[in-house]
């Protein structure tokens, strides 16, 4: 399956949840009765749902055999597509959807794209994406091999079997997990038999003990993440193996046991889980039982549960509320320990890796500045929508957990590391500083440039190591570039929360938005342009004064991404002085006169999309053939080119950053153009730009759809409005057929389109302000050889109404 789908509609696609906590599956009910009903926190998300679009009735879970390729022994998430229909109607309420179900309800099963969501939107925007629509409601097969081969899975399912070697121990932890877990209340053989196998290395697990460390009475209690603490603790590799040996066998695990545990997170602390204090210890290890249980039962989702991930939250939460300052980040590497693919470690190593290599900063809202459950899972999900990135640097926790272990600090990364930090310490001064979160580059360099060079005396260049940072920053999703050199920052914090709800944040878009937003041209058309923009990456509007280009290519590039989403949309406009070095990178003076290298609109927005690669980005250029292509674009031209949007096509740029500097434009940006097609000033297109882009001819548009709007926004009576498209029409002709003229100058219909809101009382006296104030001054242009012709004109527009 190519990258390059097709787009045949912008509508969203939801597969919901027929499952809720405390009943039994409702899918029978919901298609006897055409329905479906929402439960849950998702009321707003279902508020979304309009009539027309698809909807299917999902049941995800996990399967280790019965699987359709080599999963090696790994769980696999699986997810049922069980009904699929078309929405007829909202009752707006966020809770009930009439659905006509289609009659063929064949249960279909796909693999590892999954979504435990009861409530999951998805737009074809990847390649993923379109796969999943395909398979769910065009009956196209999944394209197993391109999933399992993905940067995420590849390591438990990818073709390369040696490439699996490297975390095959996670098998063996998760089978040794799942036996623990049946000894729940069998605990006093569990102790019996855990007791017996230390004794034979000396271990003092299952002993209570003073605080002068001599061995005491046998533990009447014990945690599940004890026992696996047993083999995880700092012995050498023979004890451990053997350790885990015994254990192995006394629990019935059949998994082989690791060839090796130097990847494997360890705890070297103190021997147990629970706490030391006796009076607290009963509470404390039931906590961790139950947490123990609910960790295992959300990774695997042994049952489509919506409120799992509040049981897994509220036993985490209570888990960490102890007396043991260390309990919080422990806890998490024995979550590690029982489901290595589903959970993060944050030992010690691990949080050294996220801070300084991947330039994460963990939330720490927990007791003893732990990270609370909420943290914890948005972080989870933060890494897991990176690991699908190929070039990021880690693809898993286990493989994070492995980079971690063996992360050395050099020198160089040491000074960079502190200069980042010095960088981000600087943004939230300055901000504090302003009450605002927004600041310029500016103000930025003049407040701190003397600080950082007295800091960072090795550092020559501050003023473009400042520039270097912040658009990292930006590209990190720290900042947020809101204008050329006005930057805003943005609590890290919040990143992965809004990721994970993002479907409520921000508002849909799809065409239908556009043309309930007054468009009028034809839903066929609109469709066919959004076609092309997904197709071509590139494409120019062009048409005479008035048709709302500028409007249009605005809503398209919302409807190209699913949402009205501002931060994905930069507008910029060309014209005769633009050069490269403003709309691609250039010296510019910084606060001190000193010239610094700094990127321009379309390399700054290059970057954001290449670090956000499972969102769409859109440029919109107006105006576009007032710069001179060749000029303004440089080697950005050939790199437009669909078939060259890949790192493999990089070039290096006019002005580089840094030696071997090479850039690429992704393939989830795209460029919708504007073109005046009646200036007279402008010279012919340069065809390298027609090569590269699809043009769309758009005309004056009055006809029904552009009466109704008029009459509902504005209340002008409709004999009224007919009256006018006659005239502007017979305008139009005249315009037209005019040898010094043509098609291309004809009036648009945005002139005689009043904002929505203005109601209009008397409508005469508005078309004649228009005509003279707009239409007139523009017709005295076009005949500005002859004014008796344009006044002639104007008069017919306005006479006898």
């Amino acid at each position: 399956m190519s990258d390059n789908f097709e787009l045949t509609n912008t509508k969203s696609y939801w597969f919901v949840g027929a499952a809720y906590s405390g009943t039994e599956d409702q899918t029978e009910r919901f298609i006897q009765e055409g329905i479906w009903e929402a439960r849950g926190k998702q009321s707003d998300l279902v508020k979304t749902i309009k009539a027309g679009e698809k909807i299917a009735i999902k049941s995800t879970y996990t399967r280790k055999k019965g699987v359709p390729f080599d999963n090696r022994g790994h769980t696999v998430s699986v997810m049922a597509i069980k009904a699929i229909g078309t929405v007829i109607e909202n009752s707006g309420d966020g809770k009930t959807l009439k659905v006509d179900w289609e009659e063929d309800n064949t249960v279909r099963e796909w693999y590892f794209f999954t979504s435990r969501n009861t409530v999951w939107k998805i737009i074809p925007e990847t390649w993923a994406r379109a796969n999943l629509i395909d398979f769910a409601f065009h009956g196209k097969e999944q394209d197993i091999d391109r999933f399992r081969n993905d940067a995420y899975w590849r390591d438990r399912f990818g073709s390369n079997i040696e490439e699996n070697l490297s975390f095959s121990w996670t098998s063996f932890y998760e089978e040794v997990a799942d036996k623990i877990l049946t000894f729940r209340n069998r605990r006093e053989e569990l102790i019996a038999g855990v007791h017996e196998i230390s004794a034979l290395f000396n271990e003092v697990s299952v002993y209570d003990k003073t605080i002068m460390g001599q061995q005491g009475e046998l533990l009447e209690n014990i945690c599940p993440f004890t026992i696996m603490l047993l083999f995880n603790r700092g012995n050498n590799y023979n004890q451990r193996k053997e350790i885990a040996e015994k254990l192995a066998h006394f629990l019935g695990v059949s998994t082989p046991i690791p060839h090796n545990f130097f990847e494997i997170v360890q705890v070297d602390l103190k021997p147990w889980f629970f706490e030391n204090i006796y009076e607290h210890r009963s509470n404390d290890i039931e906590a961790l039982w139950d947490l123990f249980s609910k960790a295992i039962s959300y990774a695997d989702m042994y049952n489509e549960c919506e409120d799992m991930r509040t049981q897994f939250t509220n036993a985490y939460d209570k888990a960490i509320s102890t007396y043991d300052t260390f309990a919080g980040w422990r806890i998490t590497t024995g979550l590690h320990w029982i489901r290595p693919w589903v959970y993060l470690s944050l030992d010690k190593k691990s949080n050294k890796y996220i801070d300084l290599k991947l330039n994460i900063v963990i939330n720490r809202s927990g007791p003893f500045r732990s990270c609370s459950s909420s943290d914890y899972l948005d972080l989870i999900d933060y890494l897991k929508s990176r690991f699908h990135e190929e070039e990021y640097p880690v693809h898993s926790f286990p493989e994070l957990s492995f980079m971690g272990n063996h992360y050395k600090l050099r020198d160089t990364d040491l000074a960079l590391y502190n200069w980042n930090k010095s960088i981000l310490s600087k943004v939230k001064e300055i901000c504090n500083e302003k009450l605002s979160s927004a600041f310029t580059l500016n103000e930025f360099t003049d407040r701190f440039n003397e600080k950082l060079k007295q800091e960072f005396p090795s550092i020559s260049t501050s003023d473009t190591s400042i520039v270097k940072s912040l658009q990292e920053m930006v590209a990190y999703r720290e900042l947020k570039l809101i204008e050329p050199e006005l930057y805003q920052y943005v609590d890290k914090i919040l990143i992965s929360k809004n990721i994970r709800n993002n479907e409520t944040l921000v508002q849909s878009y799809t065409l239908e938005s556009i043309i309930d937003n007054g468009c009028f041209l034809p839903q066929s058309k609109i469709e066919m342009i959004l076609k092309r923009i997904q197709n071509k990456k590139n494409i120019i509007l062009q048409g005479p004064p008035g048709t709302g280009k500028t409007w249009l290519a605005k809503r398209l590039a919302f409807a190209l991404i699913g949402q009205r989403d501002d931060s994905k949309v930069r507008a910029v406009q060309f014209h005769p002085n633009l050069s490269y070095e403003d709309f691609i990178r250039g010296w510019r003076p910084s606060g001190e006169g000193k010239l610094t290298l700094v990127d321009g609109p379309f390399m700054e927005v290059i970057t954001t999309a290449i670090a956000d690669p499972e969102s769409k980005y859109v440029i919109v250029i107006e105006e576009i053939n007032r710069g001179n292509p060749a000029q303004v674009f440089g080697e950005m031209l050939t790199l437009l080119e669909t078939d060259k949007r890949t790192p493999d096509e990089a070039l290096e740029l006019s002005y580089r950053k840094s030696a071997g500097e090479r850039v690429y434009i992704p393939s989830n940006l795209y460029v919708i153009g504007t073109m005046n097609i009646a200036d007279r000033s402008l010279a012919l297109v340069d065809l390298a730009l027609r090569r590269r882009f699809a043009f769309i001819d758009l005309e004056p548009t009055l006809g029904k759809s552009w009466r109704n709007w008029v009459q509902t926004k504005n209340g002008i009576g409709s004999e009224f409005l007919y009256e006018i498209e006659r005239r502007i029409n017979a305008l139009n002709d005249e315009i037209t057929i005019d040898p010094s003229l043509g098609a291309q100058f004809q009036v648009g219909h945005s002139y005689v389109t009043p904002a929505v809101g203005m109601n209009i009382t008397d409508a005469k006296e508005w078309f004649g302000e228009v005509v003279e104030t707009e239409i007139g001054p523009l017709l005295d242009e076009y005949w500005f050889d002859d004014l008796e012709k344009s006044r002639k004109a104007q008069n017919r527009l306005i006479e006898g109404l």
